[in-house]
């Protein structure tokens, strides 16, 4: 079954503003509603601020049915200690069952290091990133107290109330290694910015070979996911602006060296408008972002998440609950959302 996601994105629209609209989101059809765990944002003009925890709660509060979660959050001991991680969601699916999961990642230097001043190599935040999530598992299932004496957290630790329901899971995932960690560890992985024929050929074929070297079951993921950046606007000029401030997510360096959010941006003046093209979903009608999400799908994916940084996020329901997602399962099987219609 193909499901859909959209983040809001916290970091580029005003999170009350936000909170407003996940109900209309989750009305037009969205499966999940997911959001990032950034201390600052990916570029300065527009920048804005939120808490992870606070803002996935207001998020729960005001929908139903949807799944929340973060996307994602680094459980590595800089910001997040596993524990932590593992106490917050599991609160959260006590107060919201079946509704919550949890997305990880080994971090960005302008979340971690600007807070905490500490930035290891990225050998050793895989290394945190895989022992992190081993750590969350056993809160969440050990029976009694535990010792858990690992190469980067040495805890002491019994969750009094577990989760009453299994909470996925989904790794991000830049290339094929640690998609094959998130095959090993987790239930899906996520990647931003990878081609569709990247998916195919590269990502889905790692994560399939770490999950059959699992004991987990090697059944279909659910979560084969693809984050597409996507500014919608029916001006098409104004959805070009839209993602223009964030080509910096086409930035390599933006993820492990650049700190500051406004030399972020200014790189990202330098991307050309093709490059944004080819990697963003930049569209001014509802048919435009069905075939670049179509392209994802018929690669392989099976999670297509909607990364917002349209201009005016409140034209975004409409054309997704009119559109967008009732075409898109219809087509592909999945439940249209009560009182959509296919345009």
């Amino acid at each position: 079954m193909i499901t859909f996601g959209i983040s809001p994105e916290c970091l580029c629209h005003d999170v009350r503003d936000n909170v407003r609209r996940v109900r209309d989101l989750e009305e037009a059809g969205f499966d999940y509603i997911w959001e990032g765990d950034h201390t600052l944002p990916w570029q300065h003009s527009s920048g804005h601020s939120a808490g992870i925890w606070a803002t996935l709660t207001a998020f729960l509060a005001n929908t139903e049915r949807a799944v929340v979660g973060p996307m994602v959050i680094p459980p590595i001991g800089i910001r997040h200690h596993p524990v932590d991680v593992a106490i917050e969601i599991a609160t959260l699916e006590l107060l919201y069952p079946g509704r919550v999961a949890l997305g990880v990642g080994t971090g960005e230097a302008m979340n971690e290091k600007t807070t905490t001043g500490f930035w290891p190599p990225l050998r050793e935040r895989i290394e945190r990133l895989v022992e992190g999530v081993e750590l969350i598992r056993r809160c969440w299932s050990e029976p009694d107290y535990f010792h858990h004496k690992g190469k980067h957290f040495q805890s002491f630790f019994y969750l009094y109330q577990k989760p009453s329901t299994e909470i996925p899971i989904i790794c991000a995932a830049g290339g094929p290694k640690m998609a094959r960690n998130a095959g090993l560890l987790t239930d899906g992985y996520v990647s931003v910015g990878i081609p569709p024929d990247v998916h195919r050929n590269v990502m889905q074929p790692a994560f399939a070979e770490g999950r059959k070297e699992s004991e987990r079951t090697a059944d279909e993921s659910r979560f084969k996911s693809a984050w597409v950046s996507t500014s919608y606007h029916p001006d098409p000029q104004r959805a070009l602006e839209g993602a223009r401030v964030y080509g910096g997510l086409l930035i390599p360096e933006a993820y492990a060296f650049i700190e500051d959010p406004r030399v972020i941006e200014q790189r990202a003046l330098l991307v050309r408008d093709e490059a944004m093209q080819a990697a963003f979903c930049i569209a001014s009608s509802g048919e435009q972002i069905i075939a670049q999400f179509e392209r994802f799908i018929e690669a392989g994916c099976n999670h297509v998440i909607w990364a917002d940084m349209s201009p005016d996020p409140f034209l975004v329901a409409d054309v997704c609950r009119n559109e967008v997602l009732p075409y898109l399962k219809k087509k592909y099987g999945s439940e249209v959302a009560a009182g959509a219609t296919a345009g």
